[in-house]
């Protein structure tokens, strides 16, 4: 689409710009089951070797995308994209970023964690060409894991 927003993905190196994206409009989504957004858990995840990103557009943060590679896999989660940038493509764009920083990580493949309850990531995933594994985490296994081999 060429009216298509572009998205940017920053990462965040420095604390200061993990606390922006913890501040990021807390209403663009709400706790998933198996991770509260604080700062202290975000900073907990950089310091256990995830990498977090800001998903930009427009000079906004829309949504925050973690990453961590590991052996042949690179593991991902995201949140939900901020109401008013919804339908925008944004979600296809953040698997295509998977996907491309996996090729830079030299992976093989893609895993996807998303709750059992989000029929859209569930849709999306599909669309993508990612299969459940069966593992499920979370409190009540709310959490379903979905991988892709590239």
């Amino acid at each position: 689409m060429e009216d298509q927003l572009p998205l940017i993905f920053k990462e965040a190196k420095k604390e200061d710009e993990i606390i922006n994206i913890s501040k990021f409009d807390i209403q663009a989504f709400t706790d998933a089951q198996d991770f509260s957004w604080t700062l202290d858990n975000l900073k907990k995840e950089v310091k256990t070797g995830w990498k977090l990103y800001a998903v930009i557009a427009e000079e906004e943060i829309v949504a925050a995308v973690l990453l961590k590679a590991d052996g042949d896999t690179l593991f991902s989660k995201n949140t939900p994209i901020k109401m008013a940038f919804q339908g925008n493509g944004f979600s296809h764009m953040i698997k295509n970023f998977y996907e491309d920083e996996a090729k830079k990580f030299h992976v093989r493949k893609v895993i996807n964690y998303c709750p059992v309850d989000n029929f859209r990531m569930i849709a999306l995933n599909e669309s993508h060409g990612y299969k459940r594994t069966g593992k499920s985490f979370g409190i009540n296994q709310n959490i379903i894991e979905w991988v892709k081999v590239l």
